[in-house]
């Protein structure tokens, strides 16, 4: 299947009810043609070896689907932590949507933490917004080792409302094995949005016991 293809596989396959509520969550200009993403992973994996649909014929920034496919088959295709991660610090700047940004981590399965402290150190201040979005979804990998507690450091004030929401993702989620050290940091933080939305994704979360919940909850108020 070559790229003019691959549209049209797309447009076979669009839901324009689905396509409407897509959009409206995009945050984005992207056009979506209205594919979910079950289908969209299920043709980057029946194309990986697939010779003829070559990544450098897509046009990007135009679909969010065909962009979603573009970042996930050239992950695929790479073999390395290393490659993937490079190709990353190249590419993903280019990408508008949390769609992309959100989803693409699972296309990474072994990956250390020096391998991505490396790539956070080098991204986690870009000017692209959904390139400093990545380097802190990339962190949801290591909630539980204790090393990205140091991450914490690097969260900026005032930032672009998805790279924030995408750091409390992170605080919410780190919180599940370190909860005194996230709520250490919220009870000092200068910024308020940013810990009134981590407070609410611990609050709806059903990782954590009612004790946890009141106390971030209680300081949530203070």
């Amino acid at each position: 299947m070559n790229y003019n293809a691959l549209l049209e596989h797309l447009r076979s396959r669009s839901d324009e009810k689905f396509a409407a509520f897509s959009k409206t969550l995009s945050n984005s200009d992207y056009l979506v043609i209205g594919v979910k993403i079950p289908e969209l992973r299920k043709i980057v994996k029946e194309n990986i070896n697939d010779a003829e649909l070559v990544t450098d014929d897509f046009e990007l920034g135009k679909y969010l689907e065909v962009d979603f496919i573009y970042y996930g088959l050239s992950l695929s295709r790479l073999k390395s932590t290393k490659d993937k991660l490079n190709f990353l610090e190249e590419k993903i700047r280019f990408a508008k949507s949390w769609a992309i940004t959100d989803t693409i981590s699972s296309y990474i399965k072994k990956i250390t933490f020096e391998e991505f402290l490396e790539f956070f150190m080098k991204t986690y201040n870009s000017k692209h917004v959904y390139e400093r979005r990545t380097a802190y979804v990339l962190g949801l990998k290591f909630y539980k080792d204790k090393q990205i507690l140091s991450i914490i450091n690097y969260i900026n004030v005032n930032e672009d409302y998805m790279v924030m929401m995408a750091e409390a993702w992170l605080l919410a989620t780190v919180a599940i094995a370190f909860p005194d050290e996230v709520y250490n940091f919220l009870s000092q933080t200068k910024d308020e949005t940013l810990k009134r939305k981590t407070i609410s994704k611990i609050s709806d979360s059903f990782r954590f016991d009612t004790e946890t919940k009141t106390k971030f909850k209680e300081l949530r108020n203070k």
